[in-house]
């Protein structure tokens, strides 16, 4: 059954009327009838169901939004409100009221708290975590197995270490035998040390230098590579005038089980240092006696040129054919007489070594040292073609015409 107007008009809230008398100039107004209210234990029901109840604050909310300008013209058209006399069936009480703006609009700030959870093991049990940190100690490096580490050899855990990190080359295992990495690593260095103090008495160009400024680390650049393998499964040094860095001539020294070698020369020349591959194929272009001189030499055959079937300058380059340009140079004749010396771009050589090189009481440095001895004044020669301060082939040619 719907309401009449007179039904809507008189439920407008007290408060709104007042504040909108105030508001058209402090008019009082006359107090009028006030509606039987029906009270909380009456034992007469209201007819209105729970969602008429929501309905009918929906329209206190529309009435209050309208504000002044409803009541306004109410009070312009009879002067004053009047009252009319209302069934308890059609008026919602108070109680009910605050009730329905409860449900609507939430507890209010003061309301009562909640009901709090059950827990039997704590405040963080209900979710599953007790709280408490676990510590799970590390693996343990293995023994020596009564050979002690010494400075002048590696040590038969290090080769070990070093083989199992190819069988398990991922960051959990890595981290897990962390222990016998540092072990490893610290042996290696110590090596090192050693082969640089020799370093200097035999190639005065190689000052002493920080290990940490010769090694290189074990942690691979997977940005661009095919490899996603995070770490080297090798241990590696590099002496020079700069260390393992720059872009001079280098010996470098490789430790990897069943792969073990010394190699010494310059890399990538492109890359590194594109001037002195400039330098180096413009000694090539005037006959590159001297370059071809240090390659016969017969300490480099020993070392380096073991096959007496080809020639020390084939064997060298086979060695640098890695990178090296499938056409000539631009700058040169494609019938140049030594084109596949100017398509190279690294210039190195290097010598393979068994792993019986780091057996326990083998002199592990003096054989090392032996190999670079003989490269010497291949690096020397390269060193200087870089520094653009190599002797002219005229120059070459009077030295041997004077010998």
């Amino acid at each position: 059954m719907a309401r009449s107007n007179t039904t809507v008009k008189s439920k407008t809230p007290q408060s709104t009327k007042g504040k909108s008398a105030a508001q058209k100039g402090g008019q009082q107004q006359k107090p009028t009838a006030k509606a039987p209210i029906a009270k909380r234990g009456s034992s007469k029901k209201s007819t209105h169901s729970e969602s008429e109840v929501d309905d009918d604050a929906l329209d206190d909310d529309s009435d209050e939004e309208d504000g002044e300008e409803s009541f306004s013209e109410f009070e312009e058209e009879d002067g004053e409100p009047e009252s009319e006399e209302v069934s308890e069936e059609e008026v919602v009480s108070d109680d009910e009221e605050e009730e329905t703006s409860k449900r609507r609009k939430g507890p209010s700030p003061r309301g009562t708290p909640k009901k709090k959870r059950k827990s039997t093991g704590g405040d963080d049990s209900a979710d599953g975590f007790d709280g408490r940190e676990i510590f799970i100690p590390k693996r343990a490096p293995r023994t020596d197995g009564g050979i002690p580490y010494k400075p002048n050899q590696l040590h038969p855990n290090t080769l070990l270490y070093i083989r199992e990190l190819k069988d398990n080359n991922e960051r959990d295992w890595f981290w897990d035998h962390e222990a016998e990495y540092r072990v490893a690593k610290k042996d290696f260095d110590e090596f090192v040390e050693c082969l640089a103090e020799e370093m200097t008495k035999i190639d005065f160009t190689v000052p002493p230098l920080p290990v940490k400024d010769l090694t290189f680390r074990i942690h691979r650049d997977v940005r661009f590579s095919n490899d996603k393998t995070p770490y080297k499964p090798y241990f590696s040094a590099a002496f020079s005038r700069t260390g393992r860095s720059g872009h001079y001539a280098h010996y470098y020294v490789h430790v990897e089980p069943g792969n073990c070698r010394l190699a010494g020369g310059m890399w990538h020349l492109s890359e590194s240092n594109n001037d002195g591959l400039r330098t180096m194929r413009r000694l090539i272009d005037r006959g590159g006696r001297r370059f071809k001189k240090v390659i016969e030499d017969p300490e480099m055959k020993k070392f380096f040129f073991r096959n007496p079937n080809k020639t020390p300058l084939e064997q060298f380059l086979e060695m640098n054919q890695g990178d090296a340009l499938k056409k000539g140079p631009k700058d040169y004749p494609k019938d140049h007489k030594d084109l596949p010396l100017l398509c190279l771009r690294s210039y190195t050589v290097h010598s393979m070594l068994s792993d019986s090189t780091f057996d326990t009481g083998s002199d592990a440095v003096g054989k090392i040292i032996r190999v670079f001895k003989a490269m010497v004044p291949f690096v020397n020669f390269l060193n200087s073609v870089i520094m653009d301060n190599e002797d002219s082939e005229e120059s070459g040619e009077e030295e041997e015409v004077e010998g």
